[in-house]
């Protein structure tokens, strides 16, 4: 007999459009079969219920702030599987798998999305709450959760912070931010490969006088950020 999941997907942003996408490529893949229903609050509210009837599954793919009191108001008291896919929140009536990944405008190739890995709160198995989904998982306890997704935040957006800045500025100083890609991308990957032994420059030399030099030449917000660098890291 073959085994059917009928997931409800809520949510019509970037990550439920990624999900969407993920979900075809498991099809494919798995002998579960998959059978999808998309709600979101453009549609009609009395069909919410409907689908709710039918599925066995929920993924939440709202924000954060929306994630509990639509729990709350449409899904308690029914007998499903509920998930939301938030780094920052938990609530022990709902399961949290966290993808390690960021969701752009733009679908990614097949093969991105099966070396994604999972943070994984209140269940043991990933396959529980994502039928058919293969993907390495690791377990974060609900008291590391806030640890957790700021690290994720200053990995992932710190440093483009810090790019935007410094392409506003090769902009106004006609300096092409394109010779800078080739740059980035290879300290990404000499850190991916190297760890911290890929850092480079004044800091690893201890220059304090190009360090200097540095601060003094940066607008702000870089001047602080890079005096505060200097004090941080530089001791």
């Amino acid at each position: 007999m073959t085994n059917v999941q009928t997931i409800l997907i809520v949510g019509s942003g970037r990550l439920a459009m990624h999900l969407n996408h993920w979900v075809s490529i498991q099809k494919n893949n798995s002998k579960i079969k998959l059978k999808i229903l998309n709600w979101d609050r453009n549609q009609d509210p009395h069909l919410i219920k409907t689908f709710i009837q039918q599925a066995n599954i929920v993924w939440l793919a709202i924000s954060d702030s929306a994630i509990v009191s639509f729990y709350e108001k449409y899904l308690l008291g029914f007998d499903l599987t509920t998930v939301h896919f938030s780094g920052a929140l938990h609530d022990d009536r709902i399961l949290c798998a966290h993808p390690l990944m960021t969701f752009s405008e733009n679908i990614y190739s097949d093969d991105v999305y099966s070396k994604i890995q999972f943070a994984i709160t209140g269940f043991e198995k990933l396959s529980d709450a994502m039928p058919a989904f293969e993907n390495s998982c690791f377990q974060i306890s609900a008291a590391d959760k806030p640890l957790y997704h700021a690290l994720c935040v200053v990995a992932g957006n710190f440093p483009q912070m810090l790019w935007s800045e410094v392409s506003k500025i090769c902009t106004e100083k006609n300096i092409p931010f394109s010779a800078f890609e080739i740059y980035l991308q290879q300290i990404t990957q000499n850190f991916i490969f190297e760890g911290s032994d890929a850092l480079t420059g004044p800091f690893v030399r201890c220059d304090l006088l190009t360090i200097e030099k540095n601060i003094s030449a940066l607008p702000q917000p870089l001047k602080n950020i890079y005096s505060q660098f200097q004090t941080e890291f530089l001791k």
